[in-house]
């Protein structure tokens, strides 16, 4: 059974759980892609990922035909189960069923991670969720090569053409932090969804002239908080140009010597 491009499922019996008796622990085997090459992958704990309450992630059913669902990380207890919802205020349904096997993907800030998990039971109230098995470890692949300084900068995010779809309109935003592999824009509606490319387009003032840089990247995670209608999108930058690198330097630097 595969799942997508990405791996191989091979389940494997772990200690038994409190409430469901012999479960299987499912691991996710890599395989080596265009995109991310095998040995990048690793197996670490839950725990060190270090997901907060909030954090967009990516559910799917384990079954022929599944679609990705938006979701997000509600909270998780050591050893007993993780819990996942709907992405949003007005999510009403997580779209999994008990004793079922779902994968969740999603991204930290420093790593890309997915693991299998089985479904333990879902609720409604007091707010929709579902409580997965508790996963010892996950796969994960650091992608986060520099830490970000942070910034307040105007700048356009858009996403690209895919398939049939045209490029989505620019959206105007605010550059939260940047370094010289991503950066965080904040908007103030929904952009597409993790994984998708982008173009962020932002102006620079390099040697007294100004430059215009368009730089390709994709959608490492998506996060929206309860107390803030605004949406923070992690960029990861692809296929940068010399002359892209050097302005991005500059513009880090500087940015750092104003705080």
């Amino acid at each position: 059974m595969s799942i997508e491009r990405h791996g191989e499922v091979r389940p494997c019996f772990g200690r038994r759980h409190a409430q469901t008796g012999a479960t299987p622990v499912y691991h996710l085997i890599p395989m080596s892609t265009e995109e991310t090459n095998s040995t990048d992958i690793s197996r670490i704990p839950f725990k060190a990922l270090g997901l907060r309450t909030g954090m967009a992630l990516q559910t799917r059913r384990l079954v022929e035909g599944a679609s990705k669902k938006e979701s997000q990380f509600f909270g998780a207890i050591e050893g007993k189960g993780v819990m996942v919802g709907p992405m949003g205020p007005d999510g009403v349904s997580t779209e999994l069923d008990d004793g079922e096997v779902c994968v969740v993907r999603g991204f930290t800030g420093l790593y890309e991670f997915s693991f299998l998990s089985k479904v333990l039971q879902t609720f409604q109230k007091p707010f929709a969720y579902a409580l997965l098995a508790y996963p010892a470890q996950v796969d994960a692949r650091k992608v986060r090569q520099s830490m970000r300084t942070k910034t307040s900068w105007p700048a356009t995010v858009q996403t690209a053409a895919k398939d049939a779809q045209p490029a989505g309109p620019a959206l105007q935003g605010t550059l939260v932090d940047i370094s010289m592999h991503g950066a965080m824009i904040k908007i103030e509606s929904a952009l597409s969804t993790v994984g998708d490319m982008v173009t962020l387009r932002l102006s620079v003032t390099f040697e007294d002239q100004p430059v215009q840089l368009n730089l390709n990247a994709s959608i490492g995670h998506n996060n929206r908080t309860a107390t803030d209608p605004a949406f923070y999108v992690g960029l990861v930058f692809h296929n940068l140009t010399q002359l892209d690198k050097l302005v991005l330097n500059y513009a880090t630097q500087s940015a750092a010597e104003r705080q």
